[in-house]
């Protein structure tokens, strides 16, 4: 029996089926998930834009309810501050890149 993942391994747990459920500070309830490591790279592909990659992290992330780019869009533009940036900095801290992001975890090789 090997010690390394196999690439079943590795797909056995997609981001789809990593979500969590989470309270905004307005008190509304959310469901999101980490972005997977293409959805990364296309939230800022093509632009410099920070309200455009937000809303595509938002619109990809965000499962329940599901929104599309222009709805979060349209929702970054509606909602208070403080619950988009909780949203898009948990999805940060889900996805392993927020600020804070936990890399105990991590060894050097």
């Amino acid at each position: 029996m090997s010690m390394y993942a196999s690439f079943d391994d590795l797909m056995a747990v997609p981001a789809a089926d990593q979500y969590e459920q989470y309270a905004l500070p307005s008190g509304k309830l959310v469901k999101i998930r980490p972005l997977t490591r293409a959805e990364h790279l296309w939230i800022g592909k093509g632009t410099e834009d920070a309200d455009e990659i937000e809303a595509r992290m938002i619109s990809k992330a965000l499962i329940e309810p599901t929104l599309t780019l222009d709805q979060a869009k349209k929702w970054q533009k509606a909602a208070a501050s403080a619950d988009v940036s909780a949203i898009t900095d948990k999805i940060r801290d889900l996805s392993g890149f927020g600020q804070g992001a936990d890399k105990r975890g991590l060894r050097a090789v």
